[in-house]
């Protein structure tokens, strides 16, 4: 990737994590006078979203390691 292109991921990713934890820290202070079951409940839908944010990651990383090595060994052969 581009360097320009890398250097706008990591801060779109960046910004998204920080308003991530923001949304967390003010759900925290504001969990005092919420039902105990929608707390876990809105937690564990958070905690899904961001693991499969983070597993779609790595398989597209996987993925691109794949193609990649797949087309450097296809431009090799006659």
């Amino acid at each position: 990737m581009d360097k320009g292109k890398t250097i706008g991921l990591y801060l779109f990713v960046g910004g998204i994590l920080l308003l991530l934890i923001y949304g967390l820290y003010q759900f925290v202070k504001e969990i005092g006078g919420m039902n105990i079951i929608i707390a876990i409940g809105v937690g564990a839908m958070i905690l899904g979203i961001i693991i499969l944010l983070i597993s779609l990651i790595f398989e597209q990383t996987s993925d691109m390691k794949k193609r990649k090595e797949e087309i450097k060994k296809e431009d090799f052969e006659p």
